[in-house]
């Protein structure tokens, strides 16, 4: 059964000492770093959202970025057309993406492989479909701007500050979801739905719970963004993004907690600097996902392992 997260002394240090040194480069690297760094701690997020649905749901999701784009358009959407406050909106947002999980959740869970992910991905079209052609609410595809100065007006340096706080509350209240009685749910009704319903569980519910999960995450890091850009477009909760989650995940790797926030970092460096190297960013991309694939089949967190300077787990970590 995949393993709850476990944090040695070892971990912690070098946690604290990333968090130092992500904070002290978005402090002394300038505006242009802190605006990269908000984006890549939002993407992490994000992906790490996506990480929980599939390591410990095992649900391979098609559409997450469903509840990205309805997190973004929540809170848009509340600022603009109701007039409720920022403050309260940025709650609304991730409410917007939860309340979208649950109803598409309540019916992707009926079934299961790859009839589950075409479900997911048909939900994240109708999703896309509705922001798009909605023009006279949603703003249709040119999307809504301008509501708001961008990042509440904050320095760029304050604002990579508040998300990356966002972020560190966002992954304690996974690692502690995980690490629970719910948790140890989920990871049962992954590994095995049929013995979970044996064992009393109900794994519709389950899986419909850690769904709603996701989403929620998933529409704060969608919020997050839409204030990042100081505006939102239905490319938010498009198949693009989806396939941007999906890649962190598989670069990070799906047996680790960490991989969504390690494929995260890499990817974003990787779309950042590979472009002012070669014209051909797509087939690098491709490249080194093959070779991730074929020589880390368990992503970029297993190096340690196949370095040997960590012993192979049974489980998952």
């Amino acid at each position: 059964m995949t393993a709850a997260v476990r944090m040695t002394p070892a971990r912690w240090t070098l946690l604290v000492l990333a968090l130092i040194g992500a904070e002290a480069a978005n402090r002394f690297g300038g505006a242009g770093l802190s605006l990269a760094l908000s984006e890549m701690l939002i993407l992490a997020l994000f992906a790490s959202s996506l990480n929980l649905l599939m390591t410990y749901g095992h649900m391979v999701s098609f559409g997450h970025a469903a509840y990205f784009g309805l997190g973004a358009y929540g809170f848009t959407l509340a600022v603009t057309r109701a007039g409720v406050p920022v403050e309260a909106a940025l709650v609304l947002g991730p409410l917007v993406a939860t309340l979208g999980g649950i109803v598409f959740g309540a019916l992707c869970v009926r079934l299961t492989e790859i009839y589950f992910a075409m479900l997911t991905l048909a939900c994240a079209q109708i999703t896309y479909t509705v922001l798009f052609q909605w023009y006279g609410f949603t703003g249709g595809d040119t999307g809504i701007t301008g509501f708001m100065p961008a990042r509440f007006g904050l320095s760029e340096a304050n604002f990579t500050s508040l998300v990356l706080a966002v972020l560190v509350v966002g992954l304690a209240i996974l690692a502690r979801i995980i690490n629970s009685p719910l948790g140890l749910s989920i990871r049962s009704v992954g590994q095995d739905r049929w013995r979970a319903e044996a064992l009393g569980l109900a794994p519709r519910r389950v899986q419909l719970t850690v769904f709603a999960i996701s989403a929620f995450f998933a529409g704060v890091a969608g919020t997050l963004y839409a204030v990042f850009q100081g505006a939102a477009f239905p490319d938010y909760a498009g198949l693009g993004f989806t396939l941007d989650a999906l890649i962190m995940v598989v670069i990070g790797g799906l047996r680790s907690f960490w991989g969504g926030v390690v494929g995260a970092i890499v990817f974003s460096q990787l779309r950042h600097w590979a472009p002012l190297v070669t014209n051909h960013w797509g087939l690098a991309l491709g490249l080194i996902l093959l070779a991730i694939v074929i020589l880390l089949p368990h992503g970029l967190t297993s190096l340690a392992e196949r370095l040997g300077l960590r012993q192979p787990r049974g489980g998952r970590q």
